[in-house]
């Protein structure tokens, strides 16, 4: 049996996301607009990221977005606050609490 990889856990998200489009863990619901397949991640060149590198793997209704960093956590980059916060410790745990 073939384990998922984190590529293959979003990219079944992606694929789902008519459904399932909601992010829930830890007191944080996140209304999912879009989410980027693995293989069109592409390192962030913004002039308000000042942090190390980030792919944008995610949108929120409210154009906020959700960032893979390099260190592989994914964050929440709220664009009021000019900050991000820690939601998953990597894309598999992510894509793991998106439901309906």
């Amino acid at each position: 049996m073939r384990v998922m990889t984190e590529e293959d856990a979003l990219d079944r998200a992606v694929t789902s996301l008519g459904v399932r489009r909601t992010f829930r863990k830890d007191g944080w619901t996140i209304e999912l607009a879009a989410l980027v397949r693995t293989a069109d991640w592409r390192p962030l060149d913004a002039p308000w990221w000042r942090g190390k590198e980030v792919c944008i793997i995610g949108v929120d209704l409210e154009g906020n977005f959700l960032l893979r960093h390099c260190d592989g956590t994914v964050r929440y980059w709220q664009h009021r606050e000019r900050n991000d916060l820690i939601v998953a410790k990597s894309v598999r745990e992510f894509a793991q609490h998106i439901g309906g």
